[in-house]
């Protein structure tokens, strides 16, 4: 398959195309810097120039692929225009792909639930800071009845790994060092680890 990828040079598209590509898939890679395309050129996908608000680009890189994974987001992602240049290309996708039972897989975050741990079972309700963002995702889902295979992936908020310098842990890392202290809970024991 001949996959358009959005966020290709991300955090999780970084992984995403590798695995596209040794499963004998073709990767096309969103990329708006020259940063970004070296990335995903170095990766082995081909570059497609553009960001997320340049619907027509999207819509070519659709059109021209057997179906779309959808990982690119605006940071911060809680900030209105962000969660609108989302909306539009989450709609730029679905319009594009109806009819077609082509793919289009969109990632989210995992949702986060007062009093429990939240699974990725939860239903979707757009509430709290997310709220647009979680519309963004259903209507990604909706997308099914106009004739597109859609799929929501849902990312633990904490994904992270060797050379993360903004994710979750990052962040933990850096105030711990700014503070001289580190919370931890219980015990502070990590599986395999001797307590400290």
């Amino acid at each position: 398959m001949r996959i358009f990828v959005t966020g290709a040079s991300g955090w999780v598209g970084s992984s995403v195309v590798p695995e596209l590509l040794s499963g004998g898939h073709q990767v096309v890679g969103l990329a708006r810097s020259d940063a970004s395309a070296t990335a995903v050129a170095d990766l082995g996908a081909e570059v497609l120039r553009g960001d997320l608000n340049d619907t027509d680009v999207l819509r070519a890189g659709a059109l021209d692929s057997d179906g779309v994974i959808h990982l690119a987001f605006v940071v911060p992602s809680v900030s209105e225009a962000a969660t609108q240049t989302d909306a539009r290309a989450v709609e730029t996708f679905a319009t594009t792909l109806a009819d077609t039972g082509k793919p289009l897989v969109v990632s989210g975050g995992t949702l986060t639930v007062p009093g429990r741990v939240a699974t990725e079972r939860d239903e979707l309700v757009a509430a709290g800071p997310i709220a647009a963002r979680i519309t963004n995702m259903k209507a990604a889902l909706a997308a099914a009845d106009r004739g597109v295979r859609s799929c929501l992936v849902m990312l633990p908020r904490s994904v992270h790994g060797a050379g993360d310098r903004h994710g979750f842990i990052p962040q933990l890392i850096a105030m711990a060092r700014t503070r001289g202290i580190s919370g931890y809970i219980g015990e502070g024991r990590a599986v395999g680890l001797p307590s400290m």
